[in-house]
């Protein structure tokens, strides 16, 4: 009898051995990354950073060309499609500067508007305040650069993007040289919704993306290609929530993905195991 029940017992145990091995295994196969899904989230990044969207390289053109002696407004891009406005205010209490402005371009396929509120503030040598850029004949040594917020929408054939919520605070040291060493105080933020649209599918991406700047260095002012001219790179996480609209789906329908980007010639983003070149203008991509 105690045979008996020796031999039962060890057939349960292999038994919940047996599914609680197969348990974990379709835990594993549920948490796996879709390939598919870091397609998508490259391509949501890809369109986040590039500078006719608005995004994070056109905020990084406004962070050089502020230590300049014509500043923001001045800025010049390429097309000749830019509208601009812009207010600028200055408060002598604690050396801030507020500016105010809003962007329109667009081109044969796609089409930008935005508007951003900044603050910057110069330093001098001393790490003391000054009003501008050079003040009295002394030259900003750093300078503090923030987004407040903003807003904006752009599309082109594969993306389409609404910006919810942006934030940033930037230093910027070396601004008496031609080289521009920058850093995030606080991360680059920004909340969206994104329609990515592939031959015959279609989803939307609500999301956000964090990136961390971390010496990172431009050339300050800017000219043409200026962005094949920054050199580092910056390290972020990407969060979005998948609805699925059209055609194929995946299984995720949470993507979190942490990424890089190598800045150069091209936008270099490594993202879920997957390597992606991506134009810096038009954020179309590669891999």
């Amino acid at each position: 009898m105690k045979t008996r029940s020796y031999i039962i017992a060890i057939f349960f145990f292999m038994f919940l051995t047996i599914i609680g091995g197969c348990s974990k295994e379709n835990s594993i196969q549920s948490t796996a990354q879709d390939s598919q899904a870091t397609d998508d989230a490259a391509v949501s990044i890809a369109g986040a950073i590039a500078t006719n969207n608005g995004g994070l390289l056109d905020q990084v053109q406004d962070l050089l060309n502020t230590p300049t002696n014509t500043g923001i407004q001045a800025k010049t891009l390429a097309d000749s499609y830019q509208t601009q406005t812009f207010i600028a205010s200055y408060d002598s209490v604690t050396g801030w500067w507020t500016d105010s402005l809003s962007r329109n371009k667009s081109g044969v396929t796609w089409a930008t508007q935005y508007s951003r509120v900044y603050k910057h503030q110069f330093l001098n040598k001393n790490g003391t305040f000054q009003k501008r850029y050079i003040t009295n004949s002394d030259t900003a040594y750093t300078i503090h650069h923030e987004i407040v917020s903003g807003s904006e929408s752009f599309s082109n054939a594969w993306l389409s993007h609404a910006l919810k919520s942006l934030t940033a605070k930037w230093t910027g040291a070396g601004t008496n040289t031609d080289v521009v060493t920058i850093n995030t105080t606080e991360p680059y933020t920004r909340t969206f919704t994104d329609t990515v649209t592939r031959a015959t599918s279609k989803r939307t991406l609500d999301g956000s993306l964090t990136v961390n700047f971390v010496n990172v260095t431009g050339p300050r002012g800017s000219g043409l290609n200026w962005h094949k001219k920054l050199s580092g790179t910056v390290n972020g996480h990407y969060h979005a929530f998948v609805t699925f609209l059209k055609g194929t789906s995946y299984n995720e329908k949470t993507i979190d993905r942490d990424f890089t980007i190598e800045f150069g010639d091209s936008l270099k983003i490594k993202v879920g195991g997957k390597t992606y070149y991506a134009d810096a203008e038009t954020g179309s991509i590669g891999n």
